[in-house]
């Protein structure tokens, strides 16, 4: 996240700057071409003021635009983005329509992402509770359940290290 802020900070900085120095060139060669409009050497001062300052100018204006592209993509990236079914039906159509879209992976930055295993323990644990706070299930039944999930969680935890230990056990085989 702070390198996201400093890309940001670093592109509106050099934004500023480039924008500027254009912005000035611009100014100098609008008062040097009318000054010369107006002596009637139109040609050469356009001729001398073009070796110098376009290649100049045209680096700043690249630079701007680029920074500009940086400023906008790094707080599109920080804006909280909504999310939702709708909005990710809406992505994954567009990137049926558009197969490029699928490289940017759009209609995965506006899907919900999936819960934790903790997250989903922590949501059975909950619910559970509620039932029992709101005398939906009796307090034989909320203890009966409550030894499932915890039995759950330590069968998930012992699947963890056994397939932990097949990969360690298979890269051991495969040196």
């Amino acid at each position: 996240m702070v390198l996201r802020n400093r890309l940001v900070l670093v592109s509106f900085l050099s934004l500023l700057v480039s924008g500027t120095l254009a912005v000035v060139l611009l100014a100098y060669a609008a008062v040097v071409v009318g000054g010369a409009f107006l002596s009637g050497s139109l040609v050469t001062v356009l001729l001398d003021l073009a070796f110098p300052e376009l290649p100049v100018f045209a680096l700043s204006v690249i630079v701007a635009v680029v920074s500009s592209v940086g400023v906008v993509y790094g707080l599109a990236r920080q804006a909280s983005l909504p999310r939702g079914g709708r909005v990710e039906s809406i992505a994954r159509r567009a990137e049926r329509m558009f197969p490029i879209l699928r490289m940017f992976g759009v209609a995965d930055v506006f899907s919900e992402p999936e819960p934790t295993p903790e997250e989903r323990r922590e949501d059975a644990l909950a619910s559970l509770k509620r039932q029992y706070v709101e005398d939906e299930i009796s307090e034989a039944e909320f203890e009966r359940k409550l030894d499932r999930l915890v039995a759950n969680d330590s069968v998930d935890d012992a699947r963890a290290e056994r397939e932990r230990a097949a990969v360690v056990d298979e890269d051991r085989y495969r040196r």
